[in-house]
């Protein structure tokens, strides 16, 4: 694992109430925070565009 921490830009967006609802029970079930499934999402998200191209 990478040693050095890395740098993070706090965010703010809108997420519709029953995604919320969703991430908070993944983030339970899964012990993990919704700050590290959001970030896992939108870099699958990220890499899956870049495949495309």
């Amino acid at each position: 694992m990478n040693t050095k921490q890395k740098k993070s830009t706090d965010v703010r967006f809108r997420l519709e109430g029953e995604l919320h609802e969703s991430l908070k029970e993944k983030a339970k079930k899964e012990e993990r925070s919704m700050n590290y499934l959001m970030n896992k999402a939108v870099e699958l998200l990220l890499n899956q565009e870049s495949a495309k191209a």
